[in-house]
């Protein structure tokens, strides 16, 4: 590993461990409100991407566990590894008593696993801090069986609020600058469906389709000034998940694909 990622990988622990100290990350996932609502849909896409029954499955970039009852409820085997230590400390206290779950610390793009080990494997909101996929997507193909299933997210772009957060960049500064910003400042892969199936290949992955998510035809900065409103004008056009057509993904800020190993 080299010293940039090293220096990567220590920001996004602290990042990480910080979020799960305040509880802001697990916020996100068990109140379902305006704020949240970007992280309610996208685990919902994910759960729908899965098959009904399920395996022995892995989550790279678990975070604080949030997927581990809905596996085990499958009738799945979770394991769950993540950089932060905080969060892996979180998800043991949150969901340790779980039968067949377990959690530790780890790293997507080494993962400790032999081969053809899992039946399914999820990296949700983890490429994305990454320089590039590929190391990670070779190594999840790695520790997949023969016929299993990955679910991948990946934020997008360009979509609406790219154009939108663009024309309030001065209104973001001056935010900033009197300590009313909220965004973190952690550089993004960011990745058009099309580029996350062709690497997913790359890694002798075969795209079985996806799904987009977070529609907002109503975007930023509407969406921080009124968020419960917003959500309630947004959430209808989550039924155009499965589009490709150019103008409903330009309001999609995220893609989830599913990639199954030959």
């Amino acid at each position: 590993m080299s010293a940039s990622t090293s220096q990567g990988n220590s920001a996004v622990v602290e990042h990480f461990d910080r979020l799960s100290a305040s509880g802001d990350w697990s916020r996100l996932y068990s109140v379902s409100d305006g704020n949240s609502y970007h992280f309610q849909v996208r685990r919902a896409r994910v759960l729908e991407l899965l098959p009904e029954k399920l395996g022995r499955v892995l989550d790279v970039g678990m975070g604080p566990g949030v997927l581990a009852e809905a596996v085990t409820q499958r009738g799945g085997r979770f394991d769950g590894v993540d950089l932060s230590p905080e969060m892996v400390k979180e998800a043991q206290e949150r969901y340790g008593n779980l039968p067949g779950a377990s959690f530790r610390v780890g790293n997507v793009e080494t993962i400790e696993a032999p081969d053809a080990t899992y039946d399914q494997v999820l990296a949700i909101a983890v490429v994305e801090y990454l320089k590039t996929p590929d190391r990670a997507l070779s190594e999840i193909a790695r520790v997949m069986k023969p016929g299993g299933v990955a679910v991948i997210t990946v934020p997008k772009p360009w979509h609406i609020d790219r154009v939108t957060i663009g024309a309030t960049a001065p209104f973001r500064v001056a935010a900033r600058l009197l300590g009313a910003a909220t965004a973190d400042r952690l550089p993004r892969l960011r990745m058009q469906p099309d580029e996350l199936d062709q690497a997913a290949e790359r890694a002798g992955l075969k795209t079985e389709g996806g799904a987009q998510y977070h529609f907002t035809p109503v975007p930023y900065p509407l969406t921080r000034i009124a968020p419960g409103l917003c959500m309630r004008l947004n959430a209808p056009f989550e039924r155009m998940a499965q589009t490709r057509s150019a103008l409903p993904s330009f309001l999609a800020h995220g893609y989830i694909g599913r990639y199954r190993k030959p």
